[in-house]
């Protein structure tokens, strides 16, 4: 009998290249969508979850490979004292796998090189979990970038 354990992929984390806009995009689609959000939420989110070649030269974008496939991306701001996780992005068939947790550990330590001690992230409300478990605490709400009225969990880390 076969083993029902999946293994922790061994990833390499590099930066993004600025001709992986089209793949980081499908792929932060893919991964909101396996939330259960309808076809209209999803269109209404597309531009915020657009990645550009302008995007990727301008902004800290790292990239979790395993073997020939792209396993997730992560995208930080950095702004004076503290930094603005914009994405953390897990392909759905690498979820429960460390994939997450390793691009955080990667930003953290970013953010660390550039003296920030203060990370937020304006969270999906099916991440909060995530975010909590890498220590981040809610401080609020903000409004949603995509869809009005809608509220996101803020969530911060201090470190």
């Amino acid at each position: 009998m076969g083993s029902t354990h999946r293994r922790t992929p061994a990833l390499f984390l590099r930066p993004a290249w600025p001709d992986e806009g089209p793949a980081l995009s499908a792929l932060a689609i893919k991964a909101k969508a396996q939330w259960g959000y309808d076809e209209d939420f999803m269109a209404r989110c597309r531009a915020e979850l657009t990645v550009t070649p302008w995007r990727i030269g301008s902004e800290h974008f790292r990239v979790a490979q395993a073997g020939q496939k792209i396993a997730g991306f992560s995208c930080v701001k950095v702004r004076e004292a503290k930094a603005l996780l914009e994405h953390l992005v897990v392909d759905p068939e690498f979820s429960h796998l460390g994939v997450g947790h390793r691009l955080m550990c990667d930003l953290l330590e970013h953010a660390r090189r550039h003296g920030i001690r203060l990370v937020h992230v304006e969270a999906d409300p099916n991440a909060a979990g995530f975010y909590e478990r890498e220590g981040f605490r809610q401080r609020g709400h903000v409004a949603s970038g995509s869809i009005a009225g809608r509220q996101l969990p803020l969530m911060e880390l201090r470190f």
